[in-house]
C-alpha cells in the first residue's frame, strides 16, 4: 500500500515519502511478465529513466509489487519533543509554517484539534492540557549536539507563536504519553460517532491557518462536526467528518463534505492525497486538479504499458478516454511517430 500510494506520514517532512526509500522492485506487469527495477544500492541512481519514481504511487496501474527493497535508516542518537497547546486551530497551523520558516527540519509535526483531544482523552487518557482548542507535537531527531541546538531554536519559536502552554517530554517515558494519544486519535473518534469518512488532502504549510479556519467553516454550514488530526509538516491533512449512518441521506452528505474539503485543497495549491491514494474514491477530482494535457499524458503513458488496462482497472484515472483523446483524436507524441496505442 505505501508503494503504490507513494505515502508520506508524520516523518517525510525530514526523510521524504516512500519513494525516497525504495531502492529496487520486482513487479509482475499486467501481462504476467516479470520485471526488476533498480537494485540494493543507491549506485546507478539517475542513470536512464527513473521506473521505479514511474511505479511508486501508480496505484495498480501498471502492475503488481512482488518484492520491494528499502533503503534502512539508522536510528536517531537523541530525541526532544514538544507538545505545544493553542486557543485555535488556526494559531497551531500557523505556527507549523513558522517552525518551517525558521530553518529547523523537525522529524515529525503533528496537529490535533478539540475533537480529536476529547477522543484520545477518553480513550487512552493521555493528560493533554485543559481547554485546547488544537495541540502541535513537535519532534526533533538526530545527533545529540544537533539535536541540542535546534530546540534552542525551536522553544523561540513556538514561544513565540501564540502557544499557551508548552510542554517538553524529559524522559521517555513521557515522550511516549505525548504520542500515545496522536497514535490512538483516529480509533478513538470512534467513540465520539457511529460512523465517519476519513479525508486526505495536502496544502502548502503557508495555507494550513487558512485551510482549518475554511473547514472549520464548511463544518459549521453543513451542520456535521469534523475532527482534524494530521501530519503538520508537510500539509497533509486528516479532517475526520462524523456522521449517523442510521440516517437517511447522512452518508451523502459528509461525503458532499469530503469533497469540499479536496476542492479547498486544490484551490489553496494543494492536491487530493499525500498517502492514502486516489482510487475509486477520487478519481473524478482528478480532472480537477489535473489539465487536459496532463490527463491525456497519463493515459497515454497507462495505455503503452497496460493497453487493455487490465491491472487495477477503474482506480485513480477516470474511465474511458481521456478528454484530450476524445476531442484531438491522437496524443501529440502519436502524431510524431513517437509512440503508439498497439
Amino acid at each position: 500500500g505505501n508503494v503504490a500510494f507513494n505515502s508520506g506520514g508524520a516523518h517525510c517532512l525530514k526523510y521524504g515519502m516512500t519513494s525516497n526509500h525504495v531502492l529496487g522492485l520486482r513487479v509482475v506487469l499486467a501481462d504476467g511478465e516479470v520485471v526488476e527495477f533498480g537494485g540494493e544500492s543507491i549506485e546507478g541512481v539517475g542513470v536512464g529513466p527513473d521506473l521505479i519514481g514511474l511505479f511508486v504511487g501508480s496505484e495498480g496501474l501498471f502492475g503488481i509489487a512482488l518484492e520491494i527493497t528499502v533503503r534502512l535508516l539508522p536510528k536517531p542518537e537523541r530525541y526532544r519533543t514538544v507538545l505545544a497547546a493553542y486557543h485555535s486551530l488556526e494559531t497551531a497551523g500557523n505556527a507549523v509554517a513558522a517552525v518551517v520558516a525558521s530553518g529547523l527540519l523537525p522529524g515529525a509535526m503533528e496537529i490535533m484539534d478539540k475533537l480529536a483531544i476529547k477522543a484520545a482523552e477518553t480513550a487512552v487518557h493521555a493528560g493533554y492540557p485543559e481547554g485546547a482548542a488544537a495541540l502541535l507535537i513537535v519532534e526533533l531527531e538526530g545527533e545529540a549536539q544537533q539535536v541540542d541546538t535546534e530546540f534552542e531554536e525551536l522553544m523561540e519559536v513556538i514561544e513565540a507563536s501564540g502557544a499557551y502552554e508548552v510542554r517538553v517530554a524529559q524522559d521517555e517515558a513521557q515522550r511516549a504519553k505525548i504520542w500515545k494519544g496522536r497514535k490512538g486519535a483516529f480509533s478513538s473518534v470512534g467513540r465520539l460517532s457511529p460512523d465517519y469518512v476519513v479525508q486526505d488532502g495536502v496544502v502548502p504549510r503557508s495555507q494550513l491557518g487558512k485551510a482549518l479556519a475554511e473547514i472549520d467553516r464548511l463544518s459549521k454550514e453543513y451542520k456535521l462536526d469534523v475532527a482534524n488530526v494530521f501530519h503538520a509538516g508537510d500539509g497533509n491533512l486528516h479532517p475526520l467528518i462524523l456522521y449517523d449512518g442510521r440516517t437517511e441521506g447522512a452518508l451523502e452528505h459528509a461525503e458532499k463534505l469530503a469533497g469540499e474539503i479536496l476542492r479547498l485543497c486544490i484551490n489553496l495549491g494543494g492536491t487530493i492525497t499525500g498517502e492514502h491514494g486516489v482510487g475509486m474514491e477520487k478519481r473524478d477530482y482528478m480532472e480537477v486538479l489535473f489539465n487536459e494535457t496532463d490527463m491525456n499524458t497519463m493515459h497515454t503513458i497507462r495505455r503503452q504499458i497496460d493497453p487493455k488496462e487490465i491491472a487495477n482497472r477503474g482506480k485513480k484515472l477516470p474511465l474511458g478516454e481521456a478528454p484530450a483523446l476524445k476531442m484531438h483524436g491522437m496524443h501529440p507524441l502519436e502524431k510524431k511517430g513517437i509512440i503508439s496505442r498497439e
